[in-house]
């Protein structure tokens, strides 16, 4: 039910906020709206309030805002083309706002959790000479707040001193700057899965949070690094891993995947969480500084990946995987949940602003062309834009919705 639930109210927010931004922009620039929907038919709710009937449908997978731009061929008297882009991209526009709002949220109301990995010695051949189960508390004086705390203090001076708390006590240890040419240690991470990325290998083939790894190829795993370890190795060949789940040895098959240069098994692993909260304004300033960084991350990410169609069709999904995503983050805590709809608000966002009829882009593509004319463009040639608009969208649609589909059905578990 919280699934269901997580899904609905997620998409119902991100349609909204996307269709409220033409129906506002609309109003401003004097475009009639005949009608605005969240959902589709059958509509479950109607009220015509002055010349715009407000609906609300049963299928909870979009919306609309009837409005004309002027991109069917006819002529619109009264408002000029520009101020018709100003309507086709307060949609996406509205999205963004809708990213930095919740942003905003996750930094200053609710909080986002911090990985915070224990400075604690797991591997025993390490260049300082530790013990495993050795914990470093403090670095020339300066306590240690984690393991990555910890590098960030060493290596701000080339030599010193570490103390380190342990079965023999607690005992001053030298390091010099040879010490810091690679890891002084390797942290005691036990390989818990806290999260089974849809979409991604380890997920597909049965793994799922809460799964203790022991074994990658029949050799022993004793800590996080050694998993890593093991998948960057690979070579992308297939790994036997065994876990254990409710105290029952199982086994799957896992291949990893290239993305961005490394490959992925799609695990994250489970470490202490601290939960940190801003101040309002900072967490305004720090949620636009994100929103900002996301949006050049997600364009640049698309742009890199349309020179690797493989990893561009194995990175995207449909409508199947949105859903699971929402519902997989929902059950993980509400600031991964509040992340990830800000992370589909800012996808729909670029979908929409690509120049293909049909979509925001294509609308402000047709206008642009009224602009430059001087007069809108014929309707023969507007619906054939149209049709190549509908056939590389239903194209699309059908590719992901079969992805998706040959994905669930072929998954171990």
């Amino acid at each position: 039910m919280l699934t269901v639930a997580a899904i609905v109210f997620g998409l119902g927010v991100i349609v909204f906020f996307h269709e409220i931004g033409h129906l506002v922009a609309a109003k401003l620039v004097g475009l009639p709206v005949s009608r605005f929907s969240v959902g589709f038919p059958p509509h479950i709710f109607r009220k015509r309030i002055g010349e715009t009937e407000y609906c609300v449908g049963i299928v909870p997978l979009g919306g609309y805002c009837k409005v004309d731009l002027g991109t069917t061929g006819e002529p619109v008297k009264g408002v000029p083309w520009f101020s018709r882009i100003l309507v086709a991209v307060a949609g996406p526009f509205f999205n963004l706002v809708l990213t930095a709002l919740i942003l905003v949220v996750v930094y200053g109301v609710v909080g986002w959790d911090v990985d915070m990995t224990p400075p604690v010695v797991g591997d025993p051949y390490n260049s300082l000479g530790l013990s495993v189960g050795d914990t470093v508390v403090a670095v020339n004086g300066v306590p240690v707040k984690d393991y990555y705390h910890m590098l960030k203090l060493m290596n701000s001076c080339s030599g010193g001193t570490i103390t380190v708390r342990g079965s023999r006590g607690e005992r001053e240890v030298e390091y010099t700057a040879s010490a810091l040419d690679s890891l002084p240690f390797k942290p005691l991470v036990p390989v818990v899965i806290d999260e089974a990325i849809v979409g991604l290998p380890a997920y597909e083939s049965g793994m799922r949070p809460g799964d203790s790894v022991v074994a990658v190829n029949g050799k022993p795993v004793l800590i996080w690094s050694d998993f890593q370890e093991a998948v960057a190795g690979s070579g992308g060949r297939e790994l036997l891993v065994e876990f254990y789940r409710n105290g029952r040895l199982d086994t799957v098959r896992v291949t990893p995947v290239e993305y961005d240069g490394r490959l992925l098994a799609g695990v994250t692993v489970k470490l202490p969480v601290e939960r940190l909260k801003l101040p309002f304004f900072r967490s305004v300033v720090e949620g636009l500084k994100s929103t900002v960084n996301g949006t050049v991350y997600v364009v640049s990410t698309l742009l890199k990946l349309f020179t690797k169609p493989e990893e561009l069709a194995r990175s995207s999904g449909g409508p199947i995987y949105v859903a699971e995503a929402l519902g997989q983050q929902a059950k993980s805590g509400l600031p991964n949940y509040l992340y990830t709809l800000a992370s589909i608000s800012l996808a729909i966002m670029v979908f929409n602003l690509l120049p293909i009829p049909v979509l925001d882009g294509g609308h402000v593509v047709i206008l642009l062309v009224e602009g430059v004319r001087g007069e809108p463009m014929s309707k023969k040639a507007v619906q054939r834009a149209y049709q190549v608009g509908m056939t590389i969208i239903l194209a699309l649609f059908l590719l992901m919705f079969f992805k998706d589909l040959i994905r669930v059905m072929t998954r171990v578990r």
